[in-house]
């Protein structure tokens, strides 16, 4: 005779949370405070960043400092300088498709018919070339600005892309090299990577973009921008 296995019987959902929550009464009643302290932390935070924040700038500094809550005018009054630092005003345009370029690059590489190595090195290349030269100018008609002036958006995707493009192929390099059937290669490999990765990053980066000058001669001091992205991508 074979054997007929009978499945449990399903259980409801209100009858699961009663087992995960409320299974007994010390479990319901940290349930409940548990509850209870994050309704109330949700409602302060809506309450100070909704009801009772400062949206425009019609009210003046003033208001925001009457105001119990967040002072959102900033975003108002500044926005220009969050996305685009100093860039000159006539040409923002430029940072502004450049950050777009880094969308569409980065919505590319989620698409899986973009998944090979090829494909994957063309958009980042091709696109990264493209950020630069919108940002930079200096070529096809664009009047030239120096890194000096970038900031705002426009840096940091341009930092995290630049530091994409080194850090990654440096990664698969290294670990290749702790792999390595020679000792003293895995080993000093493996002392670089865990003596950087024990290092905080705001250490590195004040390392490259300050202490670094000192220590090297001054034809290979470069750009501080340039100093700060190969410390990120270490």
């Amino acid at each position: 005779m074979e054997m007929v296995v009978v499945a449990p019987p399903a259980i409801g959902k209100i009858e699961d949370l009663r087992r995960r929550f409320f299974a007994t009464p010390l479990q319901a009643l940290l349930s409940l405070a548990s509850l209870a302290v994050m309704v109330f932390l949700a409602w302060k935070l809506l309450n100070w960043a909704v009801f009772s924040a400062v949206f425009t700038t019609s009210g003046g500094p003033e208001a925001c400092q009457a105001a119990a809550g967040a002072c959102w005018s900033v975003i108002a009054a500044r926005w220009r300088i969050i996305l685009f630092g100093l860039y000159p005003y006539d040409e923002q345009w430029r940072s502004a498709l450049a950050c777009l370029i880094v969308v569409v690059m980065t919505v590319l590489s989620c698409v899986p018919a973009f998944w090979t190595g090829r494909r994957i090195a063309l958009v980042w290349g091709a696109g990264t070339a493209l950020f630069y030269v919108l940002m930079k100018g200096g070529v096809l008609g664009l009047p030239y600005v120096g890194e000096e002036a970038w900031g705002g958006l426009a840096l940091t995707l341009f930092i995290f892309v630049t530091t994409c493009l080194i850090g990654f192929p440096l990664a698969i390099c290294l670990a290749l090299l702790r792999r390595s059937g020679l000792p003293w290669i895995s080993r000093t490999t493996g002392l670089i990577i865990d003596g950087v990765r024990s290092l905080p990053l705001i250490s590195i980066l004040f390392t490259f973009a300050i202490v670094l000058p000192f220590a090297l001669p001054q034809w290979l001091v470069g750009d501080k921008l340039y100093r700060v992205i190969l410390g990120s991508a270490l």
